[in-house]
């Protein structure tokens, strides 16, 4: 049997109207939508999935940054969070994860080596 052989006719005609979709609005639907979350966790959802990226893209930076007077120390700190987040996380790339969390915690314990040697200069 081929397409061309199916018993079920096709109907060529096009409709001028638009499609209608009956939709009715739960009572608590309104109270939903009159209340937005925050800036911060719209952000926060917008990385969903995306933590292990976040572990390790801060991770780099605070081993590149360290020298930077506590630059480094916030990135390590930033990654650690974003890697604990992805751990706990079901679909989220372990690997990505335990790099990042690893690299956060070399780059806050350089810098606080750089700053421990540097302050008392200051």
């Amino acid at each position: 049997m081929t397409v061309a052989d199916s018993a079920v006719p096709f109907d060529r005609t096009v409709s001028d109207s638009a499609p209608t979709v009956d939709y009715a609005p739960s009572p608590d639907s309104a109270a939903e939508t009159s209340a937005q979350p925050s800036t911060l966790v719209q952000w926060w959802r917008r990385l969903d999935g995306h933590h292990a990226d976040a572990s390790l893209l801060l991770g780099a930076l605070s081993v590149v940054t360290f020298w930077a007077f506590g630059l480094g120390l916030v990135l390590g700190v930033g990654a650690l969070a974003f890697g604990a987040v992805a751990l706990r996380t079901a679909d989220a790339d372990r690997m990505d994860a335990g790099i990042g969390v690893a690299a956060g915690t070399v780059g806050i314990v350089a810098g606080l080596i750089f700053l421990s040697a540097t302050l008392p200069y200051f």
